[in-house]
C-alpha cells in the first residue's frame, strides 16, 4: 500500500507534505505525452486521505483545500504529517 511506504521513508520524527487532487469520482482514462493510457484513477475526500496516514502511523498535523478557481479548475488539498519518534 502507498500509504505504508509514505511512513517506510522518512525517518522518526521526520515530515511528509502530500499534495492531491481530492473529490470523490472515478477519473476516465485519457491521453499521456499523446498516447492513449489504460489506467484507473480515484478522487479521494481529503478526509479519507488523512484517515488512510493515520492507519498507516503518521500524524496529521496540518490541513489545507483549496477550492476549484478559474486558474485551478479541481479541488486541491495538502497535508503535513509527521512521522512519530521511535521509543
Amino acid at each position: 500500500m502507498v500509504f505504508a511506504e509514505f511512513h517506510r521513508t522518512p525517518a522518526p520524527g521526520g515530515y511528509l507534505l502530500l499534495g492531491v487532487y481530492v473529490g470523490n469520482e472515478h477519473l476516465p482514462p485519457t491521453q499521456g505525452y499523446g498516447h492513449p493510457v489504460s489506467y484507473q484513477s480515484y478522487l479521494l475526500p481529503l478526509n479519507r486521505i488523512a484517515e488512510l496516514l493515520g492507519h498507516a502511523g503518521h500524524v496529521v498535523t496540518a490541513r489545507w483545500e483549496q477550492e476549484p478557481s478559474e486558474r485551478v479548475g479541481r479541488q486541491h488539498g495538502c497535508l503535513l504529517a509527521r512521522k512519530p519518534e521511535q521509543p
